[in-house]
């Protein structure tokens, strides 16, 4: 029963993690329908170049073509899953706050939700990259009001509609962004406080603050508009076993089959200004598994492709490395983390935990750490 908290007497509330709902979904549509399908088509129709017109002979406004239509086809990749078990007597002898249903709720608000969130902003922010709609300058606040005003002009440019644009930033960016004196002067608007994160409203664009988790690695801001990217869930199904064969409690299993597409001919509706100076926040946690063991949990669930994750225990957080964005780490001080949900030793006195991910370079791009709870 190592690690499982059975203790004579512990507090029937449990302590929650912060978490959030989802704010990918502002940046969706859901005009396409995948019910019962994988793969779905959608055609785009192409025009023609003006001519001028000829007053005499055959083909007067031109030599007509054929019109073709463009197709781009989008298959549904994501299909992901999770099970864990509620032992009845662990349940019993710690005060019933081990509940299967609470649990199901917790593990869909802090691991679905940012997976799916972090997956939705990592493919827009990778297509305004690849059509060229970004840009890297470093932003300061006296140039975080110009840095967006630059992305709103670059939609404005491509015929994105004025009205529903969806900015969504770091808060990094967005306290860079109150400071700056000309963002100030806008008006009331700009120092306007909603839910949702939802710093303000400026020239009809919603501007939403996102934990730099679930943002890619060096992301200030990105820009979209609703009309550029649908992310259908095929499936979201959650089972709670009662007494299943082998086990005295509950087994709790959950699959969910996602994805996220960029339409070709909306492609231009999303802006994105990345690599930053700053190091990326990682959302760690432990959970403490058998005798002297913990496991590690990272939001995101992955490194960006072609970086690694390494971790690092300590007595307390005086006694971790030092890191430092672009800074390269001293490789032994650290252990490579295998993947997200990775099982370590944790040894009696280690206390805390970070983990950074690094480049080929070993050298920082995010960094997060965490009390360590073992078994």
């Amino acid at each position: 029963m190592a690690g499982r908290n059975l203790a004579s007497k512990y507090a029937s509330e449990v302590d929650e993690r912060f978490s959030r709902e989802s704010q990918a979904m502002l940046a969706l549509n859901n005009n396409y329908k995948f019910t019962g399908v994988q793969t779905v088509n959608v055609y785009s129709i192409p025009v023609v170049p003006m001519n001028d017109y000829n007053r005499s002979g055959a083909n007067r406004y031109g030599t007509p073509k054929d019109l073709t239509r463009n197709v781009q086809t989008l298959t549904v990749t994501k299909d992901r899953g999770y099970t864990f078990i509620i032992d009845k007597g662990d349940k019993t002898q710690s005060m019933m706050v081990m509940d299967a249903g609470k649990a199901l709720s917790r593990q869909i608000r802090e691991v679905w939700v940012p997976e799916f969130d972090t997956y939705v902003f990592k493919t827009l922010a990778a297509k305004a990259t690849e059509r060229g709609n970004y840009a890297t300058t470093k932003i300061e606040k006296n140039s975080a009001y110009a840095s967006f005003l630059d992305g709103m002009e670059s939609l404005g440019n491509k015929n994105v509609p004025d009205k529903g644009r969806v900015a969504f930033c770091s808060y990094k960016f967005a306290n860079l962004l109150m400071q700056d004196p000309a963002f100030v002067k806008y008006g009331d608007r700009s120092q306007e406080m909603v839910q949702k994160g939802v710093t303000g409203e400026v020239d009809g664009c919603k501007i939403v603050r996102v934990p730099s988790s679930r943002l890619p690695n060096g992301c200030a801001f990105m820009i979209t508009h609703p009309i550029a990217a649908t992310a259908p869930k095929q499936l979201e199904e959650y089972k709670i076993h009662d007494n299943p064969p082998g086990i005295s409690g509950w087994l709790v299993e959950g699959r969910v089959i996602y994805d996220c597409f960029v339409l070709n001919e909306k492609a231009d509706a999303i802006y994105y200004h990345g690599d930053q100076p700053v190091l990326k926040g990682l959302n760690v946690t432990t959970a403490g598994t058998d005798a002297g063991k913990t496991t590690i949990l990272v939001e995101p669930s992955a490194p960006e492709s072609g970086n690694t994750w390494k971790y690092q225990m300590a007595a307390d957080d005086k006694s971790l490395a030092k890191v430092a964005y672009g800074t390269a780490i001293t490789d032994s001080d650290w252990t490579a983390l295998s993947g997200n949900g990775s099982e370590v030793a944790a040894s009696t006195g280690k206390n805390v935990v970070a983990v950074v991910e690094i480049d080929s370079a070993k050298k920082p791009l995010a960094y997060g750490k965490a009390i360590v709870n073992a078994g």
